[in-house]
């Protein structure tokens, strides 16, 4: 008992002393691994997506800062985010080298595509040396983006000014169903590229001290504006420090500073009453070469506008943030007239309105992945071989081995056979899918000045798969062809198809681990505008039915398929060389019904499957751009388009390149002049397709069927039709046909009286003289407000047209 018991006491004191070691080492090793992991990580980590309030627009690219500080030793390496693709099994990745001497802080920009981020669907990594052979480093911080997205109809104006409430009155255009968000920057906000703003379509500059931007900066704001962003310039005292550095662009010349006591031009296009308590300060101006003015105060420019590349400069006279006017309720009707351009394209796809065609994504998807040179085999050669199979392993083997009797070696025979005749199938079927290929899609916008703005999509066919580094000179911007709208829930498969470096001289696009004869799809923005020149027009013709004209090809490319979208008819052309001009009249075109038509009346599909589509490209490239380029209301402007098509090559970041079919499709918005040279105004009723705006309706959609017609639910909404900017324009008819319609109720805007007058639909009726006046609304629009009970109403929109003349 007494040595049980002495066993037992010793086996208590050695469990007591082991569980006391393993305590005092597991406290020792606490600070251990806390010291290991600490010194792991010694790079801090903080990120900012957008403008400072994590936004982003949908489809825009967006820049995305990351600021690093380095507590550990030196240290160079790459920073790496990864992102999901909406629409791959694999992700894709933004790399940039980053070189960390010990106890620095750098900052780092990239720029992203515009869409949610989330912590599920991206993540931030730093790998020691390079991505492709470094060590993952650990991060002190948040290790992934966190954004919103704003719909696509969205207007984002930013505003560089002192007064932070600057321009909040904006808001007020939601009232009449506008979408705006209006962020507030500071001079750090600006990037150094110009890619950087294509989140902003508004960029307004209000007593600000320009000259405390970089040069790059400055750069980067004309390269925006050129690309087609509207620079904003207001004036009052503070003018010269805002505008000075973008002289250029503005469209007027500073002259000094003046004061007024009223500003009645001003308060009629507001709509309300504007009073002054005491001189308010306004900056003099003339306008300058292409300016044109829209409110004038006698001869001294209120607002006033310049195209400059393919966006706009605007000026503005006074001080944005002093009141009475930043309080002012007319600023609503007033911004709604001088932002219609940018708010027209923002709200083209405004879900209240007509949705355009099918969702350009898919369209271009399938042309991408469509290489006419892939044709898979023709299925009577497949039909005859498998019947030659059957014939040869069916009754011809059997009398074979029967005749030399042995018909055993039909279980080694017939499996031999079959693979053999799998082979061949296989070699057969791959026999023109055995080198690599590419084709590339570019449109290029022309502004009339002798550039435009060139947009690509781009695919690879990689026959055997593998990897591959392709490499893109210039100042460019580079993502994967994705569906523009992304889901939060999107998880990472935390393995990228695509590595892409982006810098100032090229970017570089790894395609990394592709599967077998796969297809890669990029995306690419160029950021300086492309120097093409320009494609002329003349009108020798224009009236209420149509419209004759010529056209002449000053770009540096043969033109194939050239055709004029005008009057809402659709004019073929034919092939026009450089340098050369050909003639159109929209007797001999076709009116379009809807959208869609007008690429289907351009390349019309097949009607025979033969399993080629020669027209799939332009089609479904022109329906993609048409998409764009619809109006509120479900037209068109008058445009020119035209295609190149040439064999180039696609550089590989190494040496070697890969042979590659280019298509642009290039195309130039007509800007016609309704006046005849003994001074005539003649605005045809297809001109004159009308905006939505104070939209009541339940439901609203126009399509174009020989005319407008318009879906309603019930409610009210307000059609404005607005008339060309004339400069000295004097109107004395006005002609409306339509349809009558029940089940609809119309009045008509008296803005001397400022009153709805009911107006009882006819199918033809005009206002000459006098009579018409009242109903021009600054002479710039027509309002007509209609309005019905039913839930489900088709009404065909008046069609209006205008004759006047210009006062010399």
């Amino acid at each position: 008992m007494k040595f049980s018991s002495f066993k037992t006491s010793t086996f208590r004191l050695t469990c007591f002393l082991v569980c006391s070691i393993l305590a005092l080492c597991f406290q020792a090793l606490v600070p251990i691994s806390s010291v290991v992991h600490a010194d792991d990580a010694m790079i801090e980590i903080q990120s900012e997506v957008g403008f400072g309030a994590s936004n982003v627009k949908q489809g825009r690219w967006t820049p995305v800062t990351m600021t690093l500080r380095n507590q550990g030793a030196d240290l160079s390496g790459d920073l790496v985010v990864m992102v999901a693709n909406p629409n791959r099994s694999k992700d894709f990745s933004y790399v940039q080298h980053v070189e960390l001497p010990k106890g620095s802080t750098k900052v780092v920009t990239m720029l992203l595509p515009g869409y949610a981020y989330t912590k599920s669907n991206n993540t931030i990594a730093f790998y020691e040396k390079s991505l492709k052979n470094g060590k993952k480093k650990a991060l002190d911080g948040k290790t992934y983006l966190e954004s919103f997205y704003l719909p696509k109809e969205t207007l984002q104006v930013g505003v560089l000014a002192r007064d932070v409430d600057t321009l909040n009155f904006l808001s007020l255009l939601g009232q009449s169903g506008k979408k705006l968000n209006v962020l507030h920057l500071k001079q750090a906000d600006i990037p150094r590229e110009a890619l950087g703003l294509d989140g902003l379509d508004v960029l307004a500059l209000n007593d600000f001290a320009s000259d405390t931007l970089t040069g790059e900066q400055v750069q980067a704001i004309l390269q925006w504006t050129k690309r087609g962003g509207t620079l904003l310039l207001a004036g009052g005292a503070g003018y010269p420090k805002t505008a000075a550095p973008f002289a250029e662009a503005s469209p007027v010349t500073y002259q000094g500073t003046t004061t007024v006591t009223e500003l009645p031009e001003l308060a009629k296009v507001g709509e309300k009453e504007l009073i002054l308590t005491q001189p308010f300060t306004l900056s003099q101006a003339k306008l300058a070469k292409g300016g044109e003015s829209f409110v004038t105060d006698g001869a001294l420019p209120i607002y006033a506008r310049g195209a400059y590349g393919s966006g706009f400069a605007t000026y503005v006279a006074y001080d944005l943030s002093l009141n009475p006017l930043a309080s002012w309720n007319g600023n609503a009707r007033v911004w709604e007239q001088m932002l219609s351009g940018p708010l027209a394209s923002a709200n083209a796809i405004n879900l209240n309105q007509m949705r355009y065609g099918n969702d350009p994504y898919y369209e271009l998807d399938r042309a991408l992945e469509y290489f006419p040179s892939l044709q898979p085999p023709k299925l009577a050669i497949l039909a005859l071989v498998l019947l030659l199979y059957a014939i040869v392993v069916g009754p011809l083997l059997y009398l074979i081995l029967r005749r030399l009797d042995r018909r055993e070696w039909a279980w080694f025979v017939i499996p031999i056979v079959a693979i053999v005749t799998s082979i061949g199938i296989f070699q057969f079927g791959a026999s023109n899918r055995g080198s690599t290929m590419a084709q590339t899609f570019h449109t290029i916008t022309l502004n009339g000045s002798g550039s435009g703005i060139k947009q690509s999509t781009l695919s690879v066919f990689l026959p055997k798969g593998g990897s591959m580094e392709l490499k893109f000179p210039g100042k460019i911007a580079v993502s994967p062809f994705m569906q523009g709208e992304v889901y939060p829930s999107l998880q990472l498969h935390e393995r990228s198809e695509l590595v892409i470096r982006q810098d100032q001289e090229a970017a570089i696009v790894g395609l990394q681990d592709i599967p077998y004869a796969s297809i890669s799809k990029l995306a690419i923005d160029e950021e300086k505008p492309v120097q093409l020149g320009m494609l002329d027009y003349s009108i020798s013709e224009l009236s209420a039915k149509g419209a004759k004209g010529q056209i002449t090809n000053n770009t540096k490319k043969d033109l194939t398929d050239v055709a004029v979208l005008v009057n809402q008819s659709f004019v073929k052309i034919g092939s026009v060389k450089a340098g050369a001009s050909a003639s159109f009249d929209t007797a001999n075109g076709f009116g379009i019904s809807n959208g869609p038509d007008v690429a289907q009346l351009a390349f019309p599909n097949p009607t025979v499957n033969t399993g080629y589509d020669t027209g799939l490209h332009q089609r479904s490239m022109l329906n993609a751009y048409l998409h764009r380029k619809v109006t509120l209301s479900g037209g068109f402007d008058p445009m020119i388009i035209g295609w190149v098509k040439e064999r180039t090559s696609l550089s590989l970041s190494s040496s070697g390149s890969i042979p590659t079919e280019e298509l642009t499709l290039i195309a130039q918005d007509m800007k016609i002049n309704y006046v005849t040279p003994e001074g005539k105004i003649v605005i045809p009723s297809t001109v004159m397709v009308p905006e939505l705006i104070d939209n009541h309706l339940k439901m609203s959609a126009i399509q174009f069927q020989n005319a407008p017609f318009m879906q309603m639910g019930s409610g009210d909404v307000t059609l404005s039709y607005q008339l060309p900017f004339i400069a000295g324009a004097s109107y004395q008819t006005m002609e409306m046909t339509g349809n009558p319609n029940p089940d609809v109720t119309l009045d008509l805007w008296n803005s001397q009286s400022k009153t709805w007058e009911p107006l009882t639909l006819k199918s033809f009726q005009s206002w000459e003289g006098d009579k018409l006046q009242p109903y021009l609304l600054e002479g710039k629009s027509i309002r007509l407000k209609v309005t019905t009970i039913q839930n489900n109403t088709i009404f065909r929109i008046p069609a209006v047209s205008l004759e006047g003349s210009v006062k010399r």
